[in-house]
């Protein structure tokens, strides 16, 4: 007997969180599984809770956010944004995200929970009076990163916002470790649809 059979599949609060991010656009179970880096049984299971929710539909063109789904991610943009692609650090794919009005934080709690999610570093930074700024230090990151605060300032950020930025082995891994720092700041501001999903 395969004693697999009787597994739980592994999704986490982050992979519902970025599927959902996903599917604003159409997407199919193939190319979920991908950008998530689980297998399509897990993907499955993950669009059928989904979809039991009334977050998203699915039809030919593939797995889409229902009008009660989009109303949700517009909640969820409410508290962070969709993590962007920025330009590699120290080699390796990362991205940056906002979180809208933080509660107190300690960075170097937020960088160790990054790393313990698959990142390979994180940087955990603070909108003031427009710039970007260490919030340990009050140092600028544009005296250190001049390239990546020129992209993190495209982002619509305000004064207080903190940015998330993380790097890992892989895009999905740095995607991965900047939400899981959101949810860690905002994990129960969350609609209670998303909190059960991932129980």
């Amino acid at each position: 007997m395969d004693w697999k059979r009787g597994a739980y599949p592994e999704f986490k609060m982050e992979d519902v969180l970025i599927t959902l991010f996903l599917v604003k656009t159409p997407k199919g179970r193939k190319q979920i599984s991908e950008e998530l880096s689980l297998g399509e049984g897990t993907v499955r299971t993950l669009l059928k809770k989904l979809a039991a929710s009334g977050l998203i539909e699915s039809q030919q063109k593939g797995h889409f956010l229902s009008e009660k789904g989009i109303k949700v991610v517009n909640e969820i943009s409410t508290l962070f944004s969709e993590p962007v692609e920025i330009e590699p650090i120290e080699g390796f794919p990362a991205c940056a995200l906002i979180v809208k009005n933080p509660p107190e934080f300690k960075s170097i709690e937020l960088r160790d929970e990054a790393i313990r999610f698959f990142a390979k570093g994180a940087m955990i930074l603070l909108c003031s009076k427009g710039e970007v700024i260490f919030p340990e230090d009050r140092r600028p990151l544009k005296d250190t990163l001049p390239e990546i605060d020129r992209e993190v300032k495209r982002l619509p950020l305000k004064d207080g916002d903190l940015v998330v930025i993380t790097w890992a082995e892989s895009r999905t891994s740095a995607i991965k470790s900047a939400i899981h720092v959101a949810v860690v700041l905002k994990g129960d501001l969350l609609p209670s649809e998303i909190r059960k999903l991932a129980e």
